[in-house]
């Protein structure tokens, strides 16, 4: 690789947003970490801003105003970047930069494949109503910690419990690990510095995002999704209910939307967990069912079902839930 080369991809490596010590580096290119060092100094007396970032989990990376140079896409790249900005749009995710993106791509295809773009941009809506509400700015601030390994820094509104009629923001300072988008919501999964514990927060809920220049060295942690899942599906409700169903996992998720409930394989088929306020709302969940299961927890649960049976009982006998 030529020393021109070497720079181009080097420039492009730092400017992902990830920090990178001059060993890794060098190790990379297969050149000592003085060479790292020289080529960091030629681009920045080319005019890229970058970084050095101090500590253990220090190195370089390109500052977040690093214009790179102009990409060269070959016509499927071009088309499939273009396609997923015209996604973000119809899905009530754009932005003016998303607009003017999409505006440039355009011109660098064909007429045939400037068409395709054109179909599939007005082909794709968002119900009102059912817009994500998800800030794109805060997206791709959280990415961008993600991605670096930055502090994080949000107000963050709590959801609001039956008994509070007010909902209360409050600042966080977090280490981001991942996003995660379940049902129609976006989730970020991280370490809040404060509570030293891992958390979960609706990103419809965050407002002034900010990456700081902190850096931290990567945790070990659960896996996020999963952790995600158990947030919204049960930890957030007053009750948890655990049934084991006589069905494959894909089976079950079409009675129960992994949205709502938390669905592992069992030796016996799978197992079903999922949050509710009210167990005679979770006793006509489970009792809906439509193969052989055994409720596990709450053995409350089996009094809903036996009041759930007299009543549908009351029903059947006599076409009203009136006691006769």
């Amino acid at each position: 690789m030529t020393a021109d080369s070497r720079l181009l991809s080097l420039l492009g490596m730092i400017a992902s947003g990830r920090t990178y010590s001059a060993t890794e580096l060098a190790a990379h290119f297969r050149v000592t970490p003085r060479s790292i060092r020289r080529d960091i100094a030629n681009l920045r007396q080319l005019g890229y801003v970058i970084d050095s970032v101090s500590g253990a989990a220090g190195g370089y990376r390109a500052h977040s105003r690093t214009v790179l140079p102009p990409l060269q896409l070959e016509t499927g790249e071009a088309l499939a970047t273009a396609l997923g900005l015209a996604l973000l749009n119809g899905a009530g995710l754009g932005t003016s930069n998303a607009d003017s993106a999409t505006a440039k791509l355009r011109g660098m295809l064909p007429a045939g494949m400037r068409q395709t773009i054109g179909d599939i941009s007005t082909a794709v809506s968002v119900v009102a109503g059912h817009e994500p509400g998800v800030d794109m700015a805060a997206v791709m601030t959280t990415a961008s910690a993600i991605a670096s390994r930055s502090v994080l820094t949000f107000n963050h509104v709590k959801r609001m419990s039956a008994e509070s009629s007010s909902a209360k923001s409050m600042e966080r300072r977090v280490e981001p690990v991942r996003m995660v988008v379940l049902g129609a919501h976006w989730y970020l999964y991280a370490w809040d510095l404060a509570r030293s514990d891992w958390r979960v927060f609706r990103l419809d809920r965050m407002s002034q995002v900010h990456e700081t220049t902190f850096a931290f060295a990567p945790r070990d942690h659960p896996d996020a999704e999963a952790a995600v899942s158990s947030a919204v599906t049960t930890d957030a409700y007053r009750h948890t209910v655990i049934i084991d169903v006589d069905a494959t996992v894909a089976e079950t998720k079409s009675w129960f939307p992994t949205r709502t409930a938390t669905i592992t394989k069992t030796d016996d088929g799978a197992r079903v967990e999922y949050g509710v306020e009210d167990l005679a709302w979770a006793a006509v969940i489970t009792a809906a069912t439509p193969v052989d299961f055994r409720v596990v927890e709450p053995p409350e649960l089996l009094g809903a079902l036996r009041d759930l049976g007299e009543r549908a009982a009351q029903v059947s006998r006599t076409g009203s839930s009136r006691a006769e």
